[in-house]
């Protein structure tokens, strides 16, 4: 693979990077909050199959007007758990407790591949970059983590107006990568949003599956990035 790739683009959270504590345990938390005990593997289990069967929708997602997805992707998981309580209630607390930890920089990790990756990428000449829909908050993240070194460029759907899957995104990234799209490896978490969006821009895509959620997707998966280790 690597005589066909000049250039290799990461989305963030997910791929890279990783909200600390984990999703499912600030979920289970807000159900303990209310009452209900649920153990954090059993609601990540639960947000796995949410994940898998809200893919498209998830996609669609305009990063304005999406309180009524996450009111019914908060439901879904939190009745898959047992909680047959208020489910206003739940999603106050659900809500305030991620608005509490996403926005702060401090509460992102690197995965443990993460850095290696791009130490390997970067040494062996690959253009590298950062395509993410997000806020300035990712490049912050980055900026903690001694992460920006390594990317020649970022395209954050905040700053540029377009989210991925649109082609819009990934013809910016492009275009600063200096790249055709043939010879250009996008890699990111998300099945509809990154994967069919890269490839419909005309991009090799990788699926880097870390939690489990999909089941025989129709593309190439891998569960960490130890695969540049092999290909790379």
């Amino acid at each position: 693979m690597t005589e066909e790739i000049d250039a290799v683009l990461f989305d963030a959270g997910g791929t890279l990077i990783d909200l600390m504590p984990p999703r499912a345990e600030v979920f289970a938390q807000a159900l303990h909050a209310i009452g209900t005990k649920a153990s954090s593997s059993d609601v990540a289990a639960a947000m796995a199959r949410a994940d898998r069967i809200h893919d498209e929708e998830y996609a669609r997602l305009d990063g304005k007007d999406e309180a009524r997805f996450w009111k019914m992707y908060d439901e879904e998981v939190a009745k898959a758990v047992g909680y047959r309580g208020d489910f206003d209630l739940l999603e106050k607390q659900v809500s305030t407790r991620f608005d509490e930890i996403v926005p702060k920089a401090e509460n992102w990790v690197a995965y443990p591949d993460t850095k290696p990756t791009l130490e390997r990428l970067r040494a062996r000449g690959f253009t590298v970059g950062l395509v993410s829909n997000a806020t300035d908050l990712a490049r912050r993240v980055m900026d903690r983590l001694d992460l920006s070194q390594y990317f020649e460029f970022m395209v954050l759907s905040e700053e540029v107006g377009v989210r991925k899957p649109a082609p819009g995104i990934f013809k910016i990234a492009l275009d600063a990568a200096g790249k055709p799209p043939n010879r250009t490896l996008f890699v990111g978490d998300r099945y509809a949003a990154d994967i069919v969006g890269a490839t419909r821009a005309g991009m090799h895509a990788v699926l880097v599956d870390r939690e489990g959620i999909y089941k025989n997707p129709p593309c190439i998966t891998f569960q960490d990035l130890s695969f540049f280790e092999r290909y790379f």
